[in-house]
This record gives structure tokens, sequence and C-alpha cells, in this order.
């Protein structure tokens, strides 16, 4: 085991842990090794199909939330990141979509049941004498 992997605690999947009275139930994020250029091309790639532009994504680099994705900003400074950022976008584009809403449908007005009309052999055209065909 390398001392680095030592200084973590082991993993116990949530289900099976018991719970603590002590444990603040938060995360911590920890860089890991990694290409930062594939990292930087998903990240990009992912909210620009979102329909995020340049900008939007950019400001999620500099948003100490993102502790990976401003290792990111401090790596490539601002413009480089600018830079990148354009050019992945024109690589994959920006999804846009549109959408249209439409109210319900009015319903159709219930037809009234068809009349019944009954249909007989006037009295006249009946043969006289024979009630058989």
């Amino acid at each position: 085991m390398s001392s680095e992997s030592a200084r973590f605690v082991p993993k116990v999947h949530p289900a099976t842990r018991p719970m603590e009275a002590e444990d603040p139930l938060s995360l911590h994020a920890v860089s890991v090794e990694g290409d930062p250029e594939v990292m930087l091309h998903c990240v990009v790639q992912e909210y620009a199909w979102m329909g995020w532009g340049s900008e939007e994504i950019l400001s999620l680099f500099r948003d100490p939330f993102y502790p990976a994705l401003r290792e990111l900003w401090d790596r490539y400074g601002e413009a480089n990141l600018r830079e990148r950022i354009a050019a992945l976008i024109h690589e994959t584009g920006i999804f846009h979509f549109q959408v249209t809403i439409r109210e319900a449908p009015e319903a159709e007005p219930e037809e009234a049941e068809p009349e019944l009309v009954e249909l007989g052999i006037p009295a006249q055209w009946r043969a006289k004498g024979s009630d058989h065909a």
C-alpha cells in the first residue's frame, strides 16, 4: 500500500456503514491523476450540449466550489482557458433548442347519438294476402 493511499479511510459502501453522530456527512473533493485536456474537453462538451455558452462555462472554472475546474483555471490561466473553450465549442457546437408549449386541445363536442330511423316496407307495396317473399 502506498503512503499516499494509507492516509485515506478504507472504502466502505454507505449502506453497510453504521451512522456516526459526529459524521458531518459532507463531501470533500480530492485531486486524482488524469489528463487535464480530456477533462477540459469532457466538461466543455457536456455543458455545451446542455446549451451553455462559452462565458457560462468559463464561469464554472472561476467558482471555488468546483476544485477540479479551479485547478484547470490555475493550470491554463483565464486567457488560455477562454481560447481552449472557444475552440472546443467551435468543434462540438452548442446544442440549441426551442420549446413550444401548446395548451391542451379543446375537447370536441360530443356527437349526439344518431337518430334511429326505422326502415320498413310501406303498406301499399306489400303483396296482398302473402306474408312471405
